[in-house]
Formats: C-alpha cells, structure tokens, sequence
C-alpha cells in the first residue's frame, strides 16, 4: 500500500503524510519486536508487541480507503450496480429490505457492531496463555484484512448508501439504540471506499474458521449466529453490495486455508492445562 502511495502522489491527496503514516507504522512494530528481544521476560512488552499489528490497523485501514481511487480514477459502483442488476433482476440492497423492522434492524446490526470483538479476542487468548492459537488466529485474520484493503484499490467502491442515495433513502432501514450508534460510528469513521471485498465479511468468518475447533459448543454456536448475521446486515443495511460480501467470504475461506498450510506452527488442539 505504501508502494501505491509513492507512485500516485500527482493523484493522492495527502501522499506525503500516508508514506510518512507507514513508515512511522513500521517503525513502531519493529521497535516493538525489538523491545521484546531485549526484554523477554517482561509481559507487558510481550503482549504489546503482539498487538501491535492491531493498534496500527485503524491507520491501514483509513490510508487503503483514502488511495482506493488512484487506480481507476473514480469510485466504479456503477459498474457492480450493473453487475448485480443484471444478474438479480434487483438490487440486493432493496430486494431484502422488504424484510425490514426495527426489532430485525436491531438484532442485525448487534451481530455487525459484534465484529469489533474480533480486534479483542487475539489479545485475550495470548494474554489467558493460549498463545499458540492467539498467534494462528492473529496471523490469519491480519492475511484476510490486509488483502481486503489491497482490494480497495482493485475495485474501488463508495457503497450503496452513498452511491444511490435516493433508493438508499426509500429503503434506509430503522432501529433502536445499537442501531443509532453503529449508524454513528459509520458517519464518522468509515470512510468511503473500504467495501470491496467486505473486510466486516472477512475478518468475522476468519474468525469462526480459525476459532470453532478450540471453543465449547455453546461459543462456537453463537460464533455461527453472529458470523450469520453480520453476513445478513451489511447488505441489509446498506453498508455494502452483495458483490463485497461474496469477495470477503472468498478472501477469509483463501486466507484460512493459505495460513493454516503456511503456518510455522502446525495447527493443533491444545491440550487442556492441569492444575498443579
């Protein structure tokens, strides 16, 4: 991404402060890895240095978006409107709305808001000391985002509610509290062009493929209800095109097998500790 950056500063607004924004991110995991090489015994440093990646990902995140147009010159939904047109007889995004109320609108968009215990759930593994399955998890969802944040840039995308205002208006679904405060965080942090593929769709099925075999049934159960649902709500409400989802289904599913061939550990239920 910091490539793209250097070679399209004529077309990027801000290019010199997302090299600048890159090169600070890596300084600061190297400075990490170092810390932890000096200091091994330290914990702190040790889980700090592992979540390192996370703390730098809003950044990436926000930067991929921002050079998503350099490529093509515009935001191309008009070409995937087309697409799904043509193939669906109807936008996705209207078809199921038909389906909206506010109890739905709310449930839905509880298992999207879920997503952001996706950034939690690493760190809490390696610090309960469930390292080897923290570090799996963490590699393999980091593959998934960062591929889908290259993929802006491929197929840049402002999103179904931007690009189709009027039908986003007659269909706009309604809910409660969660609802309003998802639809916040939206507005205000969500940048145009991070859709293609659905980094939402991708980090929240990388997680239930790489977690399932090490939860109780009942945590893998609501894990497949939330990945469900999530999968559901952003077309239902408007955040992305069915086209974004069936692209972050494909990333997490390549991800997930890439990763667990590649892996420098072998994948292996851990065994339970016995209390001494």
């Amino acid at each position: 991404m910091a490539l793209i950056a250097a070679v399209s500063l004529d077309r990027l607004a801000g290019g010199p402060a997302l090299l600048a924004g890159y090169a600070l991110a890596a300084l600061f995991l190297i400075g990490l890895a170092h810390a932890e090489r000096r200091l091994p015994g330290v914990r702190a440093v040790s889980r700090i240095r592992f979540a390192g990646p996370l703390l730098v990902l809003p950044f990436a995140y926000s930067a991929a978006a921002r050079t998503a147009p350099v490529l093509h010159g515009r935001f191309v939904d008009d070409a995937v409107q087309a697409w799904e047109q043509a193939a669906f007889g109807i936008s996705p995004n209207a078809a199921i709305s038909v389906l909206a109320n506010p109890p739905l609108t709310e449930l839905l968009t509880f298992c999207y808001f879920s997503y952001y215990a996706c950034f939690l759930l690493p760190v809490i593994l390696y610090a309960r000391g469930r390292r080897q399955l923290a570090e799996r998890y963490l590699f393999a969802a980091l593959t998934a985002l960062l591929t889908c944040y290259a993929g802006f840039v491929l197929v840049p995308l402002a999103g179904p509610a931007l690009a189709a205002p009027e039908l986003y208006a007659a269909h706009r679904p309604s809910g409660y509290a969660i609802t309003a405060l998802q639809n916040h965080i939206m507005a205000t942090f969500d940048p145009p062009g991070a859709c293609f593929p659905s980094p939402h769709v991708a980090g929240a099925w990388i997680t239930l493929l790489c977690l399932r075999r090490f939860v109780p049934a009942n945590v893998r159960l609501l894990l497949c209800v939330l990945t469900a649902g999530l999968t559901v709500a952003v077309v239902y409400d408007w955040y992305h095109y069915f086209s974004d989802v069936i692209a972050g289904l494909a990333v997490a599913l390549a991800a997930h097998a890439v990763t667990k061939r590649y892996a420098v550990r072998p994948e292996q239920p851990e065994r339970p500790r016995i209390p001494a």
